[in-house]
């Protein structure tokens, strides 16, 4: 138990020293393979072996997915398709932009690529039309919470992967959490609106203009559901749905929009391979280190700690969930998943969680680190795209922040938020 608690507060001490998550998790395993005699040669085998594997391969695919339609201009069409829907509400832009969210969650599974994609559209507009800059970076990065949990979804993926979990199964069980913190975010942005004391203009409904914008956005909105099903019906693995999606945003980007051209190409597979590697990195080096938490037992600590240790399985879960929040403040997400799935699902089991259910309420928490100071990747992107500090987005934050900690517990109380629409698709299973 000495040498686990070591471990992270060496992880956590690299990363505060400034290098980069990936060096810091090589670093702390080489120092600790060295005290623990464990031969170097794992160190390339689990690099290696670590992505080498049918399954991650759907991760590039995503990525280069989700570049292909950004680069078709789909994000504007997304964007005119939720403001020809809610923005005729008080606060229109900030409901238009986490509904833009919600769909473009359907497209890409990144909260990186949400966050970067719809914050470069929203944010200045946003603050163009009236908002406070704070506001506006804290309403998009906390919607980019939805990328990965409505599916599809990298870190479902990544997950499944981990434990041998059915991707579908991860993928329907985020759909009905996904909507609710949609859901929640907009009810606290109307909230805030007020409380902010806001009064902008809001756009005229029309249903003209919403069938009209509708149409325009009906290549967009299928691809979800070719993806989705391709997957829950056996049409797809994952990684092939990830080429169909590739392939369809090709299609989409040189036939239906018209924006994609050859010269684009090489720039989207360049910035493609660029984004993989980042992540491919982080879950080889996480490999190595989770190795060794491995031979040091540690999915049997996690275990004993919450069954044995805590007793209530609820208290338990409610425990690892603030563990995984603290240490998400300075671990990646893909690094969390990559270190933690296997003994969380350990844990679940033992205590007598449902898997799908108990998978999905851990990736979600695992999420909230990359909208939490000082690593959280969706903050850091979004305080960039409106060229304000970190810390100045914080206060700002907290209160969507708090609505999707609450969702996060509810998933875990109500086993149906995740299970429902797996019943549906999966009876009897």
């Amino acid at each position: 138990m000495l040498y686990v608690v070591l471990i992270f507060v060496m992880l956590i001490a690299l990363i505060f020293a400034g290098l980069p998550v990936f060096l810091a998790t090589l670093l702390t395993s080489l120092v600790f393979m060295l005290i623990l005699h464990i031969p170097f040669s794992v160190v390339i085998i689990k690099i290696f072996g670590g992505i080498d594997s049918f399954c991650l391969m759907a991760i590039p695919f995503f990525i280069l997915a989700g570049n292909i339609m950004t680069e078709s201009k789909i994000t504007d069409r997304i964007v005119s398709f939720a403001n020809a829907v809610v923005g005729q509400f008080k606060g229109g832009l900030g409901h238009v932009n986490i509904l833009s969210s919600m769909v473009f969650a359907g497209i890409q599974g990144s909260g990186a690529a949400d966050a970067s994609a719809i914050g470069s559209v929203m944010i200045p507009s946003m603050v163009k039309q009236g908002y406070d800059s704070d506001y506006a970076v804290a309403v998009t990065a906390s919607s980019s919470m939805i990328g990965p949990i409505i599916p599809p979804s990298i870190a479902m993926i990544m997950y499944a992967y981990y434990t041998e979990l059915s991707v579908g199964k991860l993928f329907l069980g985020g759909l009905v959490p996904g909507v609710l913190v949609g859901l929640g975010l907009m009810t606290v942005h109307r909230l805030y609106y007020r409380i902010r004391k806001y009064d902008l203009p809001a756009t005229k409904f029309g249903i003209r203009n919403l069938l009209v914008t509708a149409a325009r956005s009906v290549g967009a909105l299928i691809m979800p559901m070719i993806i989705l099903f391709g997957i829950v019906f056996g049409v797809f693995t994952p990684t092939e749905s990830g080429i169909a999606a590739s392939v369809y945003g090709l299609f989409y980007g040189f036939v239906i929009s018209r924006q994609l051209t050859l010269k684009k190409l090489p720039k989207i597979l360049i910035d493609s391979a660029i984004t993989t590697a980042v992540v491919m990195i982080s879950i080889a080096m996480a490999g190595v280190l989770s190795n060794i938490l491995v031979r040091l037992n540690f999915q049997n600590v996690l275990v004993q700690f919450a069954v044995e240790g805590i007793g209530n399985r609820y208290l338990a879960s409610l425990v690892l969930m603030l563990l995984l929040l603290v240490l998400g403040c300075f671990i990646d997400v893909p690094v969390l998943i990559a270190m933690f799935s296997s003994a969380l699902l350990a844990a679940g089991t033992a205590m007598g969680f449902e898997p799908i259910h108990f998978g999905v309420f851990m990736v979600i928490t695992m999420q909230l680190g990359a909208i939490t100071p000082p690593v959280g990747a969706f903050l850091f992107i979004s305080c960039s795209i409106g060229r304000i500090p970190l810390e100045k987005s914080i206060k700002a934050m907290m209160p969507f922040f708090i609505v999707i900690l609450v969702v996060t517990i509810l998933v875990l109380f109500v086993p149906q938020l995740s299970l429902a629409v797996n019943s549906l698709f999966y009876p009897g299973r």
